[in-house]
């Protein structure tokens, strides 16, 4: 959508602003997913206490916690695999009913995991439709024509016939992502993404995903631990702790108390 402003003084939108005979048109944001009043229970604990997200088009949104603090829970609830007690999910303004991974896919949303499911001993393009149910025989050149193609349009280094047992860390990192890509998502969930990777392959993976959200819209919600390269790539963070606690730039909320409380306080872990 847009939003005309007319007046002298104006607040530049993030998304960029255009003018035209003192006229400043800014552009709103459009959220992919909007997640309201998200609430779950496994018996008497609470995971997630009435949470309120919005995860923007081509935004990197980091969902910041202790372990055990719901950030888990929450993406679980997106991908499927959980359905929430109380709330409701949006996706691109419409309500979603999402009760398994399948329903997700057709939303357009892919989880990647932390721990990769990934078979060693098939290639990338045998992992990347593995489970896939298609009418006929698979012609495997040809997946792997539209692995390659998927690959160079991203710009990912990915041989879609080498097997899995010969990739680094962050080669399989990147067949999990062009698993889902494959699969038509426009919504991306990366646990913990960073977890095992050295620093050098964190700065590749965090360039890569920063190029595929700005170059295609993509959004994507993603976990870490590893807070040092937030200010340069995430748009919004949100820390959680059951609840929602603080949310805004990675300064903003690395600097807030709701942070220093949880993470030094309560003897957290940088």
């Amino acid at each position: 959508g847009i939003i005309l402003i007319v007046g002298a003084v104006v607040c530049a939108s993030p998304r960029g602003r255009h003018f035209r005979e003192g006229v400043i048109f800014l552009e709103e944001k459009k959220a992919a997913v909007q997640m309201r009043d998200i609430t779950k229970r496994f018996g008497p604990v609470l995971a997630n206490d009435r949470v309120w997200l919005d995860i923007y088009k081509g935004e990197i949104l980091a969902l910041l916690g202790e372990n055990g603090s719901g950030k888990t829970t929450l993406m679980n609830m997106l991908s499927g695999i959980y359905f929430p007690d109380e709330g409701r999910i949006f996706i691109d303004g419409k309500e979603a009913l999402i009760r398994s991974p399948k329903d997700a896919f057709s939303y357009g949303i892919g989880m990647i995991h932390q721990h990769f499911k990934l078979v060693d001993v098939l290639t990338a393009a045998e992992n990347i439709v593995l489970g896939l149910k298609e009418p006929g025989r698979l012609d495997m050149n040809k997946v792997a024509a539209k692995v390659k193609k998927i690959c160079d349009a991203y710009g990912f280094d990915v041989d879609p016939n080498q097997k899995i047992y010969n990739m680094s860390v962050s080669q399989k990192q990147t067949v999990e992502i062009v698993k889902v890509l494959y699969r038509g998502a426009d919504i991306l969930i990366l646990d913990e993404p960073l977890s095992g990777v050295d620093a050098e392959g964190m700065t590749t993976l965090m360039d890569m995903l920063d190029e595929i959200r700005k170059n295609y819209d993509l959004s994507i919600l993603m976990t870490t631990h590893d807070f040092s390269l937030l200010p340069r790539y995430a748009d919004q963070v949100v820390l959680i702790d059951g609840g929602i606690r603080a949310k805004g730039t990675a300064q903003e909320v690395l600097s807030s108390d709701a942070f220093q409380a949880i993470f030094h306080m309560k003897g957290g872990s940088l």
